[in-house]
């Protein structure tokens, strides 16, 4: 049996008076995600001399390249774990944050072109399938801790295990 490996990242949204900020990714690594609309973030440690970056360490570097924002008040929200059978390179553990603090106005790079939501209007449609299961209940003060696991097409989700954790048990639960 293969042993699985992982990306390490962080993707974060900016929560502001009903609205949440997602972007445009106009240029992506491995072909991950380009033209899709996502929360903002990347790898962590993936820079020689950052090896041994945190996530919000990560998180702050990420939203400064790629929107020119710099977060400072953020929470963690969980993490997803992304596994995509035919694509492993593409397999990942993200930490989830919300923003509710930055400094700097999002601005247009080669990389992203930030553009503001409805927290009830979100444009799933141009976003990875998995969105619709989680992005809604974190912009809405959920924390989830979830593993997605796409289908031979690597675009359509095949199942998700919502993962919970208390001092007495820990239980799995699948849905599609």
């Amino acid at each position: 049996m293969n042993k699985l490996t992982f990306t390490r990242m962080v993707v974060g949204y900016i929560i502001k008076n009903g609205q949440v900020l997602l972007g445009l990714r106009k240029k992506v690594s491995w072909g991950l995600g380009e033209n899709l609309v996502s929360g903002i973030g990347g790898k962590i440690g993936d820079i020689p001399g950052l090896e041994n970056e945190s996530n919000e360490e990560a998180l702050i570097r990420e939203f400064e390249e790629e929107i020119g924002v710099t977060p400072i008040n953020f929470k963690h929200m969980g993490k997803v774990t992304f596994v995509f059978p035919n694509k492993s390179k593409w397999n990942q553990i993200v930490e989830i944050y919300t923003i509710l603090e930055w400094l700097g106005e999002p601005t247009e790079t080669e990389v992203i072109k930030p553009k503001w939501y409805d927290k009830d209007k979100l444009p799933l449609e141009l976003m990875w399938d998995d969105n619709r299961l989680w992005v809604p209940q974190v912009i809405n003060g959920e924390k989830i801790n979830l593993e997605v696991i796409y289908s031979e097409d690597n675009k359509i989700v095949k199942e998700v295990v919502k993962i919970s954790h208390d001092e007495k048990k820990s239980t799995a639960e699948v849905t599609l």
